[in-house]
């Protein structure tokens, strides 16, 4: 089983480290990059569980009318951590309306 905190921890600090803004929560909080071509990821720790669910953003006019969907990914190990980890970077990456190098 992953701790829930050092795992947290490590999410958080890679989405710091590539620019998107957390919004206040310990064990849920949300992660998003740009307020119009949102990236944006809704992330909480089931503490029962022991895993942590993470939500896309969906649908609304930019991120402040934000709809998260159902849960996308489940990170149940370390291993599952850094693939998400991967995720945020490459969205950072790729995404729309991102001006070229």
């Amino acid at each position: 089983m992953i701790d829930l905190g050092e795992t947290i921890d490590l999410i958080k600090k890679v989405a710091e480290e590539q620019g998107y803004t957390i919004t206040d929560g310990d064990f849920m909080f949300e992660v998003y990059f740009d307020t119009y071509h949102s990236v944006a990821f809704q992330i909480s720790a089931n503490k029962n569980s022991g895993y942590i669910e993470v939500k896309q953003w969906e649908e609304g006019d930019g991120y402040e009318a934000s709809k998260f969907g159902r849960c996308v990914y489940s990170i149940r190990t370390y291993s599952g951590a850094i693939h998400f980890c991967n995720i945020l970077m490459a969205s950072v990456e790729i995404r729309a309306k991102k001006p070229a190098n």
